[in-house]
């Protein structure tokens, strides 16, 4: 079919933009037509207007990614034959080298495809063969005022870079949120306290999510443009920009070359103001790639708000506003992730929120009411008989027990070392690695199914990786606890499970200190084990009873040094020597306690490496209490 095709371009997005540029062209155009009247020889009278905004013609855009492109497929697949091409000019269809031009030309003509230049009056068709050298002038014209532009602009560019690198001035005007400019220099704005922030709260342990929340509920003094998501979050602490680098990019093309190649060249220069040091950025990267990735703790989800006709609801500045779909703050309810093991099964135990309706005795309606527990995982799938335990209470008496330790015979308090840390997150990332294949094996074993090759095979992987790192670990003297948040932490604002700063930091400080820590219930008693880190040769026990008004029953503290064992309760201390040597030794003016007898008793029958102790005990119970 025969048609009129106008075609208008514009090579910058501003000129698309405004406008002014293609209504310009699409003026003269009409009014070209209108004064030939070439469309009364086509099949259709009505002209299709073709338009490329924003697209360079010297680049080849229009035809890579433009309607020009787009119609040329479709004149190459022969549907527009014998039509018709008005330009302003032959530099609007290309400005790439004359030979790409002739290419162009050459696919138009074999399908008798005229193009009609309304500033040089002239057509170009296979009738008008003379205009060829003309048109080849004008192509090689438009080819090198763009080439002379594009080295122009890519000198410019140059003298930029240097002067920013040299003396501290402006690239470009495009910069972070955090940054604006004065006086021809990048400076820190207001903002640069967000990214400080974000840091920070993400060093404390606590999630992108969270981190997010944080911010929306600070209010928009701490906002950037838009609402603040986990994923920007988590580009912030990606964005090394906050350390001063700027990243700029140069296209160095090869104008000789048939399908004009592009290489290009990469720039990084430190040229913006820092917010935030070198090592502080790479510690982060290290974190951000160690740490597992898992729900964020407390989370909620968020919708955006609507209209009763479905439109979204937006603030002054256009953006969208939000509802939380569970409502109310953000928590932080479990500050004991990947420590808590069962003490019958060694399966790791989990954080189960229990939500209810129930009328309370004295109550006319139903309330809802939330609770918490420690479970063992094992018990969970009926693999293990160890009960939940209420975490409110393993809570509490952890911390009361951590806030009273002697913490200079479980650590060294030292300067601050980031690869320690890195060191420590992956270790406990391989353990809970080979804690999930364990798991994995007894499962299959117990329901009677074959443990598949590989995964053995990857369980005995990721224990020689776990051996490699604990070696690496070994050869570090320096390990930072920060004390004085875990002697000095406010326990009331400590329990208040939406303040997600504090159990952040302390939940990070106990990962550092507790290698694990054992649960048990038996009834309503709770016996809760700790186990440190980096000491094999003590650890504590103690018996809670998980009444209306729990209570401390008894403790144990277990030293082992050399072939000695000590075993200490509030009212009396058992020694052994040699795995045989007994020693019953009574706190001075404090009775037998036939609580703490019976605790530690019960404790250590069945333990390993505790026959003599429980059997001695058992013995000599009647005798002491009786004497």
């Amino acid at each position: 079919m025969k048609k009129i095709f106008l075609y208008h371009r514009v090579s910058t997005e501003q000129q698309a933009e405004d406008g002014s540029g293609m209504a310009r062209q699409a003026d003269l155009l009409q009014s070209y037509i209108d004064r030939t009247r070439i469309v009364e020889s086509m099949d259709d009278p009505v002209p299709v207007v073709l338009e490329d905004g924003g697209l360079s013609a010297f680049k080849g855009h229009n035809f890579l990614h433009g309607q020009l492109g787009r119609w040329m497929e479709e004149v190459r697949a022969g549907m527009w034959d014998g039509s018709i091409l008005v330009v302003e000019n032959i530099d609007r269809f290309s400005r790439q080298n004359p030979f790409n031009v002739m290419g162009y030309l050459h696919d138009l003509i074999n399908h008798s495809v005229a193009i009609h230049d309304v500033n040089m009056n002239m057509v170009i068709s296979r009738e008008n063969s003379a205009m060829l050298p003309m048109v080849m002038m004008q192509a090689q014209r438009a080819y090198d005022e763009s080439k002379f532009k594009s080295n122009r602009i890519r000198a410019g560019w140059a003298k930029k870079r240097d002067n920013a690198f040299n003396n501290g001035t402006i690239v470009t005007n495009k910069r972070p949120k955090w940054i604006d400019i004065v006086d021809n220099q990048y400076v820190l704005n207001a903002k640069a306290r967000i990214v400080t922030e974000i840091f920070r709260l993400y060093q404390t342990g606590i999630g992108c999510p969270t981190i997010a929340k944080t911010l929306r509920e600070m209010g928009d003094d701490w906002r950037f443009d838009r609402i603040w998501t986990g994923e920007a979050v988590h580009k912030v602490l990606r964005n090394r920009r906050v350390t001063g680098v700027i990243f700029i990019s140069e296209l160095i093309r090869d104008y000789n070359s048939t399908d004009n190649p592009i290489d290009q060249k990469r720039y990084e220069m430190n040229v913006y103001p820092p917010v935030i040091g070198e090592d502080e950025f790479n510690l982060v990267q290290q974190l951000l790639s160690s740490r597992r990735s898992g729900k964020a703790t407390g989370g909620k989800r968020i919708t955006k708000k609507r209209n009763d006709d479905g439109s979204v609801v937006t603030d002054v500045n256009g953006y969208p506003t939000y509802d939380f779909i569970d409502g109310g703050k953000i928590t932080k309810s479990n500050i004991f992730n990947a420590v808590c093991r069962c003490a019958k099964c060694g399966s790791p135990m989990y954080h189960n929120i229990v939500v209810s309706k129930r009328t309370p005795a004295k109550a006319t309606s139903p309330v809802v009411q939330e609770y918490r527990y420690i479970r063992c995982l094992n018990e969970r799938d009926g693999l293990c008989d160890n009960k939940s335990l209420r975490y409110d209470v393993i809570e509490r008496f952890i911390m009361e027990h951590i806030k009273g330790l002697d913490f200079n015979t479980i650590i060294q308090e030292n300067r601050i070392n980031p690869e320690v840390e890195l060191i420590r997150l992956k270790l406990e990332q391989e353990r809970e690695h080979i804690r999930e294949y364990e798991d994995g094996i007894k499962r299959l074993r117990n329901s009677g199914k074959k443990v598949p090759f590989d995964v053995l095979v990857e369980l005995e992987d990721a224990q020689e990786r776990l051996k490699a790192l604990e070696d690496k670990q070994a050869t570090f003297a320096d390990v930072h606890v920060d004390l004085d948040i875990l002697k000095h932490v406010d326990l009331d604002a400590l329990y208040d499970v939406t303040n997600i700063e504090l159990r952040g930091r302390v939940e990070n400080e106990l990962s550092k200190v507790l290698e694990k820590v054992e649960l048990h219930r038996d009834g309503k008693n709770y016996v809760i084990t700790f186990k440190y880190r980096r000491v094999d040769v003590l650890k504590h026990v103690l018996m809670i009873t998980a009444s209306k008004t729990p209570v401390l029953v008894s403790g144990v503290c277990i030293e082992t040094v050399g072939d000695t064992v000590a075993y200490s309760t509030p009212s009396f201390d058992i020694i052994v020597v040699d795995g045989g040597d007994l020693c019953f030794q009574p706190i001075d003016d404090e009775p037998l306690s036939i609580i703490d007898y019976s605790f530690l008793m019960n404790y250590v029958d069945g333990t390993e490496g505790a026959d003599v102790v429980a059997a001695w005990m058992k013995h000599n119970m009647n005798f002491l209490f009786t004497r």
